[in-house]
């Protein structure tokens, strides 16, 4: 038989389950699950305008299974679903599902996420267009459609966004002209690799930073008003039909401006001598033009990585 000691050890284990099985719970408490994991004290409120439009998103996709599957109930941000971040509360701020082989196309039911600030579906196979219902979207940021199968013309409504400040729908087929707005808080602009059309627009945000558009079919002049844009670092406009000359002003203006790209338009006259004045400029490309005439030498004299050859 056990000896009393036995006996009183045993009875100590069982009653120091109840305190473990407490002390378990405090610790849940102080430390949230990691990333992913349900945290059974977690009592974010239900969203269900944010469930069902991303179902309906959802359904507007094709090949989801297996990676969506998960997207059912109402709560969104409670073990976020995959693609999924909340950092309002229950409200979903990010969506974020690049290169995941998606086709199918963008639903207008996203414009009902209305506290969205990042959209990311880069590097899927996504057709039609963006869907007029982004105007919705006053707190988006970040919005990239990279590298997709896009084919319609860019909503006017998305030059008037708000809060938009990165856009990229590179290397798409995307038809129709860049649309002329305000673009209120745009810093990154990238529309490269498309079949735009149509002038490029001479009014943008006073800070803009990144004008990406080579690769088109963008005709008429340079815009001369671009120099204005003191904070711009990098202007590619290579690859289309543009005609005219480069702006003769453009120069000490642009004094951010490390690299500026006109190859392969149609360019006629001289290489602007200004130029020479823009004081951080460190690539200038402008070949396979028609230009003449000799190259500045203030130009020749700057540390700048050239191209040349017209």
């Amino acid at each position: 038989s056990s000896s009393p000691r036995v006996h009183e050890e045993e009875a100590s284990v069982v009653s120091m389950v109840p305190r473990l099985a407490l002390v378990m719970a405090c610790l849940c408490l102080v430390h949230p699950a990691a990333h992913g994991a349900v945290d059974l004290y977690d009592h974010t409120p239900p969203n269900p305008r944010d469930a069902t439009a991303l179902r309906q998103v959802r359904a507007a996709l094709v090949n989801t299974q297996g990676t969506l599957d998960g997207w059912e109930g109402g709560s969104p941000c409670f073990a976020p679903w995959v693609g999924v971040r909340c950092e309002r509360g229950n409200d979903v701020t990010h969506l974020e599902l690049p290169g995941r082989n998606f086709a199918g196309v963008l639903a207008a039911a996203v414009g009902d996420i209305v506290e969205l600030i990042v959209l990311d579906l880069s590097q899927n196979f996504i057709t039609g267009g963006l869907p007029g219902s982004l105007q919705n979207l006053t707190n988006l940021k970040t919005l990239n459609m990279a590298n997709n199968a896009l084919t319609k013309p860019l909503p006017k409504s998305i030059a008037s966004a708000p809060s938009l400040s990165r856009f990229s729908v590179a290397s798409n087929k995307i038809e129709g002209p860049i649309p002329v707005g305000d673009w209120p808080s745009l810093k990154n602009l990238d529309v490269s690799n498309n079949r735009l059309t149509g002038p490029i627009p001479n009014r943008w945000p006073a800070d803009v930073r990144t004008l990406i558009l080579h690769t088109n079919c963008l005709s008429g002049n340079i815009p001369g008003d671009l120099s204005k844009y003191a904070s711009l670092r990098t202007l590619k406009l290579q690859s289309n039909t543009l005609d005219g000359t480069i702006p003769q002003l453009w120069g000490k203006e642009f004094e951010e401006l490390l690299v500026l790209d006109v190859s392969r338009n149609l360019l006629f006259g001289e290489i602007p001598s200004a130029l020479a004045q823009a004081p951080k400029l460190k690539q200038l490309i402008v070949h396979n033009n028609q230009l003449t005439g000799e190259t500045p030498a203030g130009i020749l004299n700057k540390n700048l990585t050239l191209a040349f050859v017209r």
